[in-house]
């Protein structure tokens, strides 16, 4: 899964073309365990790829973390 190759990760930027993807999957499977862990780890990068998301996505986001 992508977000678990997010969370493995040393440095954002080594996988930064694959967060929004990540945490759109993670977000329709609702893996919400990953995304609080994701959102820990990386909180400037998680914070930025918000803006990406769909309006429903960031109220799942909102609601769920």
């Amino acid at each position: 899964m992508l977000i678990d190759e997010l969370l493995q990760a040393e440095s954002w930027g080594t996988v930064q073309e694959k967060w929004i993807p990540a945490i759109k999957k993670a977000i329709a499977i609702g893996e919400v365990e990953k995304l609080i862990e994701l959102r820990d780890r990386f909180p400037y990068s998680f914070e930025n790829s918000l803006k990406q998301l769909k309006k429903a996505e960031r109220d799942f986001i909102r609601k769920s973390l």
